[in-house]
């Protein structure tokens, strides 16, 4: 009798045996394929959001499992919502058992507030070893950008998982880029990108390839540039993601405007807007079409689109995007020579920049106030603004307007007649222009280098740096700048 028992339970642990890696197989099937529809779900609903909310594969993932490893009609209830897109009675049971994971699921629809609750015990969050690298996450998002830079200073320190340093590699590739250090910006993004693909981590890939055109975009390496946007809208096309689509052919329409290929521009933005979800949107890509107009010099359109970009974004309280269309209305009252109204409206923008901690585009606002003043010949008001930017290298070290400072310091000194101390300034504004690998600034600073040179008496050094300009403009491949230097170029050689 005992010996038959024994024969029934061998035969149960052979089923058992035979069956198990099955039923694990489809238990894991399972929870990917859910996964999957919490991760495009959650993304749908984005879309539809008019203020930035962060998103994480990885914290998504982490939601569902534990939703779906728990039994109970409240925890399947739950998890049937989260698969929707729905995430509040997730949060709720989620709460429970992990407070720090509730509120970064929370953020996925509400990061402000998410936000707000997690900067309360920022220290004590920032240790965490797996959630800390999304305070910068949402910093960045939410345009909190003293808070963004300092928390990324010190997780630099932190000994971070491989989920967490392909987020963290991620957002240290916007500080660096921010702060004007392409090279950094440029290999740290890389590296997301790597990282990423191998988690499979396709919405975070996308980002990534967006941040590198925008990184080769500004490093004047175009072909890359349009290669990274193609990848993107790949991706975000196979996931049909209307807000990320305008987005990512508004980002190729930007990399036309700086191509001088305004009327292909011109076109992306008119496609981005005809499927921009949300109003928000349609106001950075009517700040975008404003920046367009603004280079062709037809002024009135450049006007009529910052102003309806400013009301909108003023509605919603966006304050980084009211800040960058009331830059460019300075810009366009500056083209208009009403040197008044630019110092005024770059200083309320600088304002607004400033309280952000976005002291690149502070920067860049001051440098347009200071133009104003400098076209009104108060010299010494511009050289105060000036001296300014110049201060800010203690925040930013690779700022590239500290170069512009130094190079309209230089024409100060020249209209004063100080050639020896102008041309020190030009020689320092091409050495951080050379540093940022920005053609255009080295064109203009080499073209002025060249006049000191000229007024000097040294015509042979004055025709070495204008051959210089041309190398430089040509690299921008900008063809009306090209004609101008060669023009130029050739007038100097005659003379």
């Amino acid at each position: 009798m005992l010996m038959k028992n024994f024969e029934y339970i061998y035969l149960f642990l052979f089923f058992v045996a035979l069956f198990a890696p099955i039923a694990i197989w489809y238990w894991r099937t399972r929870l990917k394929y859910l996964q999957k529809l919490v991760i495009l779900n959650v993304l749908r609903r984005q879309q539809k959001n008019e203020y930035p909310q962060i998103f994480s594969s990885a914290i998504l993932k982490r939601c569902t499992t534990l939703l779906y490893v728990h039994f109970g009609a409240k925890y399947r209830l739950a998890l049937t919502n989260l698969v929707g897109g729905r995430i509040e009675k997730a949060v709720k049971l989620i709460k429970k058992q992990d407070n720090y994971l509730a509120l970064l699921l929370m953020a996925h629809t509400n990061t402000a507030k998410a936000y707000k609750t997690i900067a309360r015990q920022k220290k004590k969050f920032l240790q965490h070893p797996q959630y800390g690298v999304y305070y910068p996450l949402m910093a960045h998002t939410l345009f909190d950008l003293t808070e963004y830079m300092q928390s990324v200073e010190f997780l630099a320190q932190k000994k971070l998982s491989f989920k967490a340093g392909a987020y963290f590699n991620y957002i240290s590739a916007f500080a660096y880029l921010s702060d004007g250090d392409m090279l950094s910006a440029s290999h740290n993004a890389s590296e997301a990108l790597k990282q990423f693909r191998k988690l499979r981590y396709s919405p975070e890939e996308a980002q990534t390839y967006l941040l590198l055109a925008e990184i080769y975009r500004v490093s004047c390496v175009n072909d890359i540039a349009r290669t990274m946007l193609a990848s993107a809208l790949k991706i975000y096309q196979q996931l049909d993601l209307k807000q990320n689509l305008a987005k990512t052919i508004a980002a190729h329409g930007m990399l036309m405007l700086f191509e001088n290929r305004p009327t292909e521009a011109e076109q992306k933005y008119t496609h981005a807007l005809s499927i921009a979800p949300t109003t928000s949107l349609k106001a950075d890509i009517n700040n975008q079409q404003s920046l367009l107009f603004l280079t062709q010099n037809r002024l009135k359109e450049a006007n009529k689109y910052a102003a309806t970009a400013l009301n909108t974004h003023q509605i919603l309280c966006n304050t980084h995007q009211k800040a960058f269309s009331l830059q460019l209305l300075a810009q366009t009252a500056f083209r208009q020579k009403y040197y008044n109204k630019t110092l005024n409206l770059s200083k309320q923008a600088a304002k607004l920049y400033l309280t952000q901690g976005n002291y690149s585009a502070y920067a860049e606002s001051l440098y347009l106030g200071a133009e104003a003043l400098y076209k009104q010949k108060k010299f010494s008001d511009a050289e105060k603004i000036l001296r300014k930017i110049i201060e800010l290298t203690k925040y930013q070290h690779h700022n590239f307007h500290t170069a512009n400072a130094y190079s309209l310091l230089g024409l100060i000194y020249l209209h004063s007649g100080d050639l020896q101390r102008a041309k020190v300034l030009l020689q320092q504004s091409i050495g951080l222009e050379q540093n940022h690998n920005r053609c255009s600034g080295l064109v203009a600073d080499y073209v002025n280098l060249a006049l000191i040179e000229d007024l000097s008496g040294n015509s042979n050094q004055a025709k070495e740096n204008m051959q210089i300009a041309l190398e430089y403009a040509k690299q921008t491949q900008d063809e009306e700048l090209i004609k101008l230097i060669e023009k130029r170029k050739k007038l100097s050689t005659d003379d």
